[in-house]
């Protein structure tokens, strides 16, 4: 009984490591805003990571996109400072 238990456990331990996580939405500044993914497309190389920043209903948002291999952007990254310039 035991080891069924402990096999349970790790069966739902390791399926919760399967678990992916939503796509991030772009929002009014981002570089995919409003468009379909083929309208964009830049000559840089796959896997080469591009960074953009704007303001968004009053604080810094900051991305990072990856260049996918039909040449393309991906939203990876987003992180937001709630005040802007820092230290304000």
């Amino acid at each position: 009984m035991k080891k069924m238990a402990l096999t349970l456990l790790c069966v739902a331990a390791l399926s919760a490591c399967t678990a992916t996580t939503p796509e991030l939405e772009p929002l009014p500044g981002s570089l995919t805003y409003g468009e379909n993914a083929s309208s964009r497309k830049t000559r840089a190389a796959p896997g080469t990571m591009i960074q953009n920043r704007f303001l968004h209903k009053g604080s810094m948002v900051f991305e990072t996109y990856e260049v996918q291999p039909d040449h393309t952007y991906k939203l990876v990254r987003r992180s937001v400072a709630d005040t802007w310039p820092p230290g304000d």
